[in-house]
């Protein structure tokens, strides 16, 4: 079992250069919103324009600051490491 490092509703997007980057043209650069987190660690993650990416790796994405943490000074659309 692993525990997954996204969590429902967090902001994430494609990481530079991955594969899953490469494949998805239309969604570089662009933030999602992660919908489902599987046991398996996988995550389902919703974009803008409809497109979901079901069951993917979570390590093909990267999670990004979102309006609940600007109250606490990180700038909206800052990259949080993890």
């Amino acid at each position: 079992h692993l525990d997954n490092i996204f969590k429902i509703g967090d902001q994430v997007k494609l990481i530079p250069q991955t594969l899953g980057w490469k494949a998805e043209e239309r969604l570089q650069g662009k933030i999602g919103e992660v919908i489902e987190s599987r046991d398996d660690g996988r995550v389902t993650v919703r974009f803008d324009n409809g497109q979901l990416l079901m069951g993917r790796q979570p390590k093909a994405f990267e999670l990004v600051g979102n309006a609940g943490l600007k109250a606490k000074g990180v700038k909206a659309g800052a990259i949080i490491p993890h």
